[in-house]
């Protein structure tokens, strides 16, 4: 074997050495931590926003409401969207309040279902229609939030409940009521006011 060839040979043989020893490798993408700095204002937030839900995209979809956002020293309006639900969980809506005359806001973010009602699970073969669009009217009050519609399963079928506003509970946050996929089978989450 001539001396180029060698040295071909060793550094192809360097190559599939370093791509077999790497294929076991799992490379862990860096967890970014979201870190919202907390917003104080003395103006009062507008009442949320009348909202006309879009359909939806599937029939396990989870509205996530629109609010008020502070931004260049005013509020700015950040609009709803559909999200795929997930298992065990429900997304604790983002909302402001009063804290001693000023007013506090306090980003959405998705929780686990802490259901202390220990009411029987609804698991049933039968995928519910895709969530109504329903129209909301105005909030009665900034202290208001909105109970959005869902399906519920009622003597062997699926019939909707509409949405409507409710006066915020301290210390609560309304888990709304959504089905998630889980298989063939579809099992029904939230529906009740869960403690912070």
């Amino acid at each position: 074997m001539n001396r180029r060839r060698f040295q071909r040979y060793l550094v192809l043989s360097a190559v599939a050495a370093a791509t077999v020893s790497l294929a076991g490798c799992v490379v862990e993408p860096p967890r970014t931590q979201v870190v919202y700095r907390e917003v104080k204002v003395v103006q009062a937030p507008p009442a949320p926003l009348v909202e006309v839900l879009p359909p939806a995209p599937y029939p396990d979809s989870y509205w996530i409401p629109g609010h008020w956002k502070w931004e260049n020293n005013r509020f700015v309006w950040n609009n709803g969207h559909w999200e795929q639900s997930r298992a065990n969980m429900v997304f604790q809506h983002a909302y402001w309040s009063n804290d001693g005359g000023q007013w506090v806001f306090h980003p959405g973010r998705w929780v686990q279902i802490n259901n202390t009602y220990n009411a029987a699970p609804i698991v049933i073969n039968v995928a519910p229609p895709p969530p109504r669009i329903e129209v909301m009217p105005p909030a009665p009050s900034p202290d208001h939030v909105w109970i959005g519609g869902y399906w519920r399963w009622n003597n062997g079928r699926h019939d909707w409940i509409n949405g409507h506003w409710e006066a915020r509970r301290d210390g609560y946050f309304w888990a709304p009521g959504h089905w998630v996929r889980n298989g063939n089978n579809w099992a029904f989450s939230g529906g009740f006011w869960q403690h912070y």
